[in-house]
């Protein structure tokens, strides 16, 4: 039911076009009326005839084959997909896909499939678990076609930062307790969410992630006076680390800062802050923090 969900989701924006342009057709309202009234036999024979008199509406013959597909009448969903494939959309094409593989057209689904990701679709974990692909699943090219595909989880280094993750006593120098910080992974694992409580009442919260396009490890900080900073890096896999830097103009007379989280053990993460004013000939040190995992 939630696969059925998200296709229906992502038409509607357009389907709500359609439906705005019209308006002047009364037939619009008595189909709307007929598919609220889950009347869909009905609705979809009034939609075929308002789309034969407008051809041109991309957004009803979408709306057609969603509903052909979740009626299981595959053939005619096929039919409405492919009138759309010219626009190149790459849900059209995954739905496509889906109403191929369900027809018994393997290899069309497996064509259909692949030029969707080459298009743009990046919902991998829908497609390893849509029972509409279960025919293809196993298939050597849908394994080919799933690594090809942009989504994080095809990409090793946006796990790099997991260590972080926990709940966190903080200490500074002298072992003195500075604070705590519980580190959590949030939005399906794919960002690392950061919410810091200082001993001396001041909070701030941060997101990570690592972004595709740019192969780099984001951090956005911000405090509770909204005091904010944006930091870009990597892992150093020589210091086991992640290497942070604050992104500054280039012109800016700001102090340029390096935020470095070691790895130390399962149960401890050093952070270590510097700061330069030389943009990064030397460095001094701005805090030394030290992350022991609660019990």
């Amino acid at each position: 039911m939630k696969r059925i969900i998200v296709k229906l989701f992502i038409g509607i924006l357009l389907v709500n076009v359609a439906f705005s342009q019209s308006q002047a057709d009364s037939r619009m309202e008595q189909a709307q009326q007929l598919e609220a009234e889950k009347n869909f036999e009905e609705a979809f024979k009034l939609y075929e005839k308002i789309l034969k008199d407008d051809p041109q509406n991309n957004a009803l013959s979408y709306k057609l084959g969603v509903m052909a597909h979740n009626s299981k009448n595959y053939k005619k969903a096929i039919k409405y997909f492919e009138q759309l494939v010219t626009n190149g959309n790459p849900i059209v094409f995954y739905n496509l896909a889906c109403s191929y593989a369900m027809y018994g057209k393997e290899k069309e689904a497996l064509e259909a499939l692949k030029t969707a990701v080459e298009k743009g679709f990046n919902q991998l974990g829908l497609m390893q678990t849509d029972p509409d692909l279960a025919s293809i699943r196993d298939r050597e090219e849908f394994k080919t076609i799933a690594q090809s595909v942009k989504s994080i989880e095809n990409y090793p280094e946006a796990t790099k930062f997991d260590f972080w993750v926990g709940e966190w006593n903080v200490y500074g120098q002298n072992d003195t307790q500075v604070g705590e910080s519980s580190i959590q992974k949030i939005l399906r694992g794919n960002v690392i969410f950061e919410n810091w409580t200082g001993s001396s009442g001041m909070t701030g919260k941060s997101f990570n992630h690592y972004h595709i396009d740019s192969g780099r490890w984001i951090q956005y900080w911000v405090d509770q006076n909204s005091e904010r900073i944006y930091f870009e890096g990597n892992f150093d896999p020589e210091q086991n680390a992640m290497v942070l830097f604050e992104q500054v103009e280039p012109d800016s007379k700001q102090l340029l800062r390096r935020l470095t989280f070691f790895n130390v053990s399962p149960d401890s993460v050093r952070q270590f802050s510097q700061l330069s004013s030389d943009k990064g000939k030397s460095w001094s040190v701005e805090y030394d923090f030290m992350y022991v995992r609660k019990p």
